[in-house]
């Protein structure tokens, strides 16, 4: 009996022994699991029952400055589902899905295919989540909801509209993706403004249940959502509209390989029109070559040839080395400098010829005789005034500079008095026109009129800003009567206004090719402006490579006074002719 009691007391000990090692086994694993691991628990909970989404206020939108929407968004929507939930079999599904997402895209698959794939992706147990298609339109998704299949989601998502069309595509630039997946804009507007258009995020967190469904009854908001701020342009919808298509109609006439033109006011440097040939689309971007998505009027230098001896005439007036009446005393033949025999654009010359007619008649010649008196020091001094080779500061984001070489010797002084050897850029020629035209102030170009914020209310506007003097209004005066006079009796005298005065200068340039010029290809330009006293615009028109003639005044010409004629109807400029 007593040994009987001890072997149960002894049961007993050992019971409660293992017992206590079980309680301080399970302590232990608490303490492993509550206080050493409580975060991976805690996120691995949280990922179960909740979903936390991050959702983008609107994007800003881009308007010209009669109030247009350029640029807007649009919702669309994004299919995806999970094939564990579908109630119907994978080849149901697919056969059902198919014809609606073949119909509101162009695949490179037959609609066949595409069903196969479908059922396919349905069909393999190693997929827990699928999105089949994104940017599915409004409609599509009113078909695909009517068919009731259960487990599909649609989710809503905005992309970029363009009520316009590829409306001044250059200048608006697109949207994009980042590295990491989220928008971006790319290029002109959206490139320069993105921190500016781009909405600020509102993140939600969900409870869900079991197969991942939201429960909207329960929600938080840990962020607040804000919308990007809104762009207004200096551009005119209707000016812009015409300019383009003239533009477009320009190039095929004259069977030019691209075209280039720039309206800008020359008071306040408000651009109003800027267009460029080829382009692209923005809302379909990747289908294009990146080499169309920067503004060639920005970022394309060229020769700008005999449009520059504005610059050089203006340089000799202001410095008093010449006047309109002052005769060329070297103008009698071609110039001969080193190895080099500089001509005249038709091989005819004039001796003695005035400063007046020698701008008209665009003598080379004449021009290499100004730059003489004004020394290579000087000539240089007036260029950099004039803004030749330096970024103009307008708010697209491929504004660059074009920087001159240091390293100039007499040849080059005398081929860049009449703008062969030195290079530019559209906009850096409209602005140092425009200073011409201004009295001899230049403004710095902008396209932005305004931006407005959509969380204050409240609109910000783009202030003019003078950049300098460049010339004196004497000078400028002068100059502009010069051009006038280049205008009614140059080579181009044929196709002015008969209504309206206008001062201009045609520019005929040679293409250079790996260190020699191309015989064959010219870019023909006109910039001028109108009327000449006040002006109201000042526009520049570039062909690459015109077929039917290669000089400007038969090309470039008459395709800037056209576009003129349309813009003294459209900015109410009376006739003063």
């Amino acid at each position: 009996m007593h040994t009987h009691t001890e072997f149960s007391h002894g049961r007993t000990r050992l019971l409660i022994f293992f017992l206590d090692l079980l309680f301080i086994c399970i302590i232990v694993r608490l303490f492993y699991w509550q206080i050493l691991h409580r975060s991976t628990l805690q996120a691995q909970a949280q990922d179960q029952y909740s979903r936390t989404v991050s959702l983008e206020g609107h994007r800003g939108k881009i308007f010209t400055s009669d109030g247009y929407p350029l640029v807007t968004n649009k919702t669309v929507y994004r299919l995806s589902l999970r094939p564990a939930t579908l109630k119907e079999k994978p080849k149901a599904v697919a056969a059902e899905l198919a014809p609606l997402l073949f119909e509101s895209s162009a695949p490179h698959q037959t609609q066949q295919q595409l069903q196969d794939m479908i059922e396919a992706k349905l069909s393999d147990p190693k997929i827990k989540w699928l999105t089949l298609k994104t940017n599915i339109s409004a409609d599509t998704k009113q078909k695909i909801d009517a068919l009731h299949i259960f487990g599909v989601t649609l989710e809503p998502y905005e992309i970029r509209d363009y009520p316009e069309a590829s409306m001044a595509a250059h200048v608006t630039g697109f949207v994009g993706k980042d590295k990491d997946g989220n928008d971006q804009g790319y290029f002109g507007i959206e490139g320069k403004l993105d921190r500016e258009l781009k909405g600020h995020t509102e993140q939600q967190t969900f409870l869900k249940d079991a197969l991942g469904f939201h429960l909207l009854f329960d929600q938080s908001t840990t962020a607040t959502q804000t919308d990007g701020r809104d762009v207004v342009l200096t551009l005119h919808r209707d000016v812009q509209h015409a300019v383009e298509e003239m533009l477009q109609q320009g190039m095929e006439k004259y069977k030019a390989s691209a075209g280039e033109a720039i309206v800008m006011d020359p008071k306040t440097g408000k651009i109003i029109a800027m267009a460029d040939f080829p382009r692209y689309t923005q809302a379909n971007f990747y289908d294009y070559p990146a080499t169309l998505y920067k503004n060639p009027a920005l970022t394309e230098t060229y020769e700008p040839g005999s449009t520059f001896k504005l610059i050089t005439v203006a340089a000799g007036l202001d410095t008093k080395k010449i006047t309109p009446e002052t005769v060329c005393t070297n103008c009698a033949n071609a110039r001969h400098i080193d190895t080099y025999t500089i001509r005249t654009w038709n091989d005819q010359y004039h001796p003695n010829i005035t400063m007046n007619d020698a701008l008209a008649k665009s003598d080379n010649v004449a021009m290499i005789f100004v730059a003489e008196l004004l020394g290579k020091e000087r000539f240089l001094n007036y260029v950099h005034l004039f803004g030749i080779g330096d970024a103009t500061h307008i708010e697209l984001q491929e504004d660059t500079g074009s920087p001159i070489r240091k390293d100039w010797k007499f040849i080059d002084l005398a081929t860049g008095s009449f703008g062969q050897g030195i290079v530019t850029t559209g906009i850096q020629m409209v602005r140092a026109v425009g200073a011409i035209a201004n009295h001899g102030m230049m403004m710095r170009p902008t396209i932005i009129e305004k931006v407005h914020d959509n969380a204050q209310n409240t609109d910000v506007p783009v202030q003019p800003i003078e950049e300098r003097h460049v010339i004196s209004p004497e000078t400028a005066a002068t100059v502009a009567k010069m051009m006038v006079y280049a205008v009614d009796i140059g080579e181009a005298h044929w196709t002015a206004s008969k209504t309206h005065a206008a001062a201009g200068k045609t520019g005929t340039a040679q293409v250079p090719i790996a260190g020699h010029y191309d015989a064959t290809n010219t870019i023909a330009s006109f910039i001028g402006f109108a009327p000449p006293e006040n002006p109201r615009f000042v526009m520049l028109i570039k062909l690459r490579s015109p077929q039917t003639s290669p000089w400007a005044a038969e090309t470039a010409a008459p395709l800037w006074f056209q576009i003129a004629n349309k813009l003294f109807l459209l900015l109410n400029i009376p006739p003063d002719r």
